[in-house]
């Protein structure tokens, strides 16, 4: 197997624990936005696969602490991005990378509004800082014990929701930073706080790396109303209900005879209660053990199954009518290659060899990307932008409409697989691992 490979698949397993409500609203985009004319510009860059893509302005480049690169929104705001590095607090100014202020002690921005920044600081408090002046406002002593990894704050209905693997949860006034309430009996392992839903709020974790539990909390005190369990992971969520998927693979992977079972079983789950209702079992196998889908998109009226078997070493995307169960008549995609992302703002994209190619869900009109000759790691489209990395250190900004290159550069790093997409006043922010990168994108 790849290193792309190895890298996508560790990624996408990693999020079957840890699932951030951000990126799935902020990378599962499902409006579909096509542009009717290309400019002069685009109908130059369309040039033969063997032309040398031009240079893209690297506008300026930063190291970067790790714990970032993986968020899904980037801490953006009014045209400031504000990142860590070597435990250093930045804010610099988007298209110019010049320097606002900088405050030592402080980790990546865990909220940022119009005029603060909330932080994590010495691995057991949590600071709040003037956007503008880089001034401290209050801190607060939130972890008994050092952080680990799972330290956590949301911005929810008024109330600053901290979460931390060994201390619970506990709720802060944004102003203030009084504490409003504190439960230390929630397990926040592997967690994630998906915010108020029914007038509840929502929260997970792991029990074992296996099986998840779903909390509800009553957002005034902090009381655990209801706990839910199984092998689940999230789907999408919304003011009615909850989509969670049953993860066969994890289930039975212990099993030594077939398992007969279906590829996609989807539930329900309503968050006023936490009881499960309505599941929905799509494509029947024969050993559920060996055939896993890992990625699954809701795209009314449609899911998307992005699954792998272990005999075979590509990716495949399925996609059935949402409702219909073993009835629904699918559809297969695995003619245009290796599933590598999508459905992003209606497209997927797929490679064959070092062939990029996007299909348009809608019609099935394929677009064939003129993009370096290596294996892809990542690719997100953005607006009418597809960006891609690759195993050779390489970045490649395209037109989405016509597969155009619009430029690349070197990125000079040997892990390329980076973070959603920012794009700030026709300057593109891309966070890697260990740094970030701002480009100019064509106008």
């Amino acid at each position: 197997m790849s290193k792309s490979k190895l890298g996508l698949t560790a990624i996408l397993a990693s999020g079957l624990l840890v699932y951030s409500m951000a990126s799935i609203t902020d990378a599962r985009s499902s409006i579909i936005n096509p542009l009717n004319t290309r400019s002069a510009l685009f109908a130059a860059a369309k040039a033969s696969p063997s032309s040398k893509p031009a240079a893209i302005q690297v506008r300026w480049q930063a190291k970067a602490d790790g714990g970032g690169f993986s968020a899904g929104k980037q801490p953006v705001s009014n045209g400031v991005i504000y990142y860590s590095a070597n435990n250093i607090l930045y804010a610099k100014h988007i298209s110019t990378g010049k320097l606002l202020w900088s405050y030592r002690n402080a980790a990546d921005p865990q909220i940022v509004t119009n005029n603060s920044v909330f932080v994590f600081a010495n691995s057991d408090h949590l600071l709040k800082i003037s956007a503008t002046t880089g001034k401290l406002i209050w801190k607060v002593k939130v972890a008994r014990l050092p952080m680990e990894v799972g330290g956590q704050a949301r911005l929810i209905n008024g109330k600053v929701i901290f979460a931390n693997e060994r201390g619970g949860i506990i709720a802060y006034n944004p102003v203030s930073g009084k504490k409003l309430w504190e439960n230390p009996n929630i397990p926040m392992y592997a967690g994630s706080i998906y915010g108020e839903y029914k007038g509840v709020l929502v929260v997970s974790s792991t029990v074992d790396n296996i099986r998840s539990q779903f909390y509800g909390l009553d957002p005034a005190t902090g009381k655990k109303l209801w706990r839910t369990e199984g092998i689940y992971n999230l789907i999408s969520a919304n003011a009615e209900n909850f989509v969670l998927q049953k993860r066969s693979v994890e289930q039975y992977k212990t099993v030594t005879a077939p398992v007969q079972g279906h590829l996609l079983t989807l539930v329900q789950l309503d968050p006023a209660t936490g009881k499960i209702t309505g599941e929905e079992n799509y494509q029947p196998l024969d050993d559920v053990r060996r055939t896993g889908s890992f990625y699954t998109f809701i795209q009314n009226p449609y899911i998307y199954a992005a699954s792998e078997d272990a005999d075979q070493s590509e990716i495949s995307l399925t996609r059935f009518t949402r409702g219909q169960g073993d009835s629904a008549a699918s559809k297969s995609y695995d003619g245009f290659g290796s599933w590598v992302a999508g459905p992003v703002e209606g497209m997927a994209f797929f490679q064959q060899g070092t062939k990029l190619t996007g299909v348009n869900l809608a019609d099935d009109r394929i677009v064939t990307f003129n993009s370096p000759s290596s294996k892809v790691v990542k690719v997100e489209k953005k607006d009418h932008y597809v960006f891609a990395s690759y195993e050779d250190g390489k970045f490649s900004v395209m037109d989405a409409e016509s597969g155009a290159s619009l430029g690349q550069f070197n990125t000079g790093l040997s892990y390329t697989y980076f973070g959603n997409v920012t794009i700030d006043n026709g300057t593109a922010l891309i966070r890697f691992e260990s740094k970030l990168f701002a480009v100019s994108l064509p106008k």
